[in-house]
């Protein structure tokens, strides 16, 4: 029962880039630490060069990962306990759900 455990506060993450080039947003929200916040890109294994690396993510960080440009992000993702999206806490971000602005539904019509 997932809802008894800590997992955001045990779950290690480990992640790999194998392609593309993906800016990522690390937020530390651990108690008892400052918050601080990193934003950086990462470049993947076919973009060989010095920001080719693997990023720990500790529990208590927080993370946040997109593209940066148009070329498909490829990563290697794993975790130090059972993957269980169901229990991901998730903050959905306003990208996701926006709706386009007024002018471009009437630009593309009422099939939007």
């Amino acid at each position: 029962n997932d809802a008894l455990r800590r997992y955001g506060e045990e779950q290690w993450d480990v992640m790999f880039f194998v392609q593309g080039v993906a800016e990522m947003i690390l937020r530390d929200v651990r108690a008892g630490l400052p918050k601080r916040t990193m934003r950086f890109l990462i470049d993947g294994d076919n973009h060989r060069g010095p920001n080719n690396v693997a990023v720990v993510i500790p529990p208590g960080v927080a993370h946040a990962i997109r593209a940066e440009g148009s070329e498909d992000v490829i990563m290697v993702y794993g975790t130090s306990t059972s993957f269980r999206p169901e229990a991901e806490g998730r903050i959905a971000s306003d990208v996701e759900t926006a709706t386009l602005p007024e002018s471009w539904r009437k630009f593309l019509g009422s099939d939007q």
